[in-house]
């Protein structure tokens, strides 16, 4: 992909300079650091003075700020969260248009989020230590208040046994206008029953043609993992019923965020949500 001595290489939002360090080292011609974080911008500067990386250059400022910006052959952007949109790259890539040069690319190209319920106990039964009557005191709202949340784990099949297989939810291409607003539909009709304790969530990033980046359970680990989306109670559910799933977000640079799932079943319907100014902060990690 990068031909040695002429592709142009521009890293948005790029860190401490990984993936531009990569690109001078195979042999870029140039390559453009872009970090608005100041001191993440600095760490990278270091480097490359330090190294004598001579052909990388860094910009330490949001690249939607940069006017008239020089023409790169690639554009790469490593702002994936653990929800994958919730960095900003949907809005970072669509900007990106102005610094491609003609028959410049994108890396990523798209993005296809996936969803699946959850039949294992482990990680709802995390989420219910208040029913044990820990100081004799009731802690009801701070249960439902746990449950109204995302939390960052790691599935193996045997958390999804007797489950249908995972559904698509949403699909980003990021050539096209990114709409911060968005909502995906599921309905699964089921098999075999189960109890319902959530759902799993995850992402899968087309890099390229055929080369894909994935958080799925079964995809080799990465440290985005996926995220567990719970039900407010476990719902038993039994062959011939059907679980719909509905998420709608709004993800607006980091900094706005509304996360709300739907689910319904024979036995009834309830919306969970997570709404904070940085979902980092509300995501809740191992």
């Amino acid at each position: 992909m990068i031909v040695p001595g002429v592709s142009r290489v521009g890293d948005l939002g790029s860190g401490v300079g990984w993936i531009g360090f990569m690109a001078h080292a195979l042999g870029a011609r140039s390559v453009a650091l872009y970090e608005r974080v100041p001191a993440l911008a600095r760490i990278s500067k270091a480097i490359a003075r330090r190294n004598g990386l001579s052909r990388i250059q860094i910009y330490p400022e949001d690249s939607r700020s940069i006017i008239d910006p020089e023409p790169h052959d690639i554009i790469v952007s490593e702002t994936l969260g653990n929800l994958a949109l919730e960095e900003g790259i949907g809005e970072i890539l669509w900007d990106a248009r102005r610094f491609l040069a003609p028959g410049g690319i994108r890396i990523p190209r798209a993005l296809t989020l996936y969803a699946r319920p959850v039949s294992s106990s482990r990680y709802w039964a995390e989420l219910d230590p208040w029913s044990t009557g820990a100081l004799q005191l009731d802690f009801t709202p701070l249960a439902s208040l746990s449950r109204q949340n995302l939390y960052v784990r790691t599935f193996a099949e045997p958390d999804f046994a007797c489950t249908p297989e995972a559904g698509v939810w949403d699909r980003v291409d990021f050539a096209a206008r990114f709409r911060t607003r968005r909502e995906g539909r599921l309905e699964w009709t089921l098999e075999r029953g189960f109890t319902l304790h959530g759902f799993a969530i995850w992402w899968e990033a087309e890099l390229a043609p055929g080369i894909r980046l994935s958080t799925a359970p079964d995809a080799p680990p990465t440290h985005w993992e996926q995220i567990y989306a719970p039900v407010r109670n476990p719902v038993v559910v039994r062959a011939g019923d059907w679980i719909r799933l509905v998420i709608r977000s709004r993800f607006q640079d980091g900094q706005e965020v509304d996360f709300r799932w739907q689910v319904t079943t024979p036995a009834g319907s309830e919306q969970l949500s997570i709404r904070a100014g940085d979902l980092e902060k509300d995501m809740v990690g191992n």
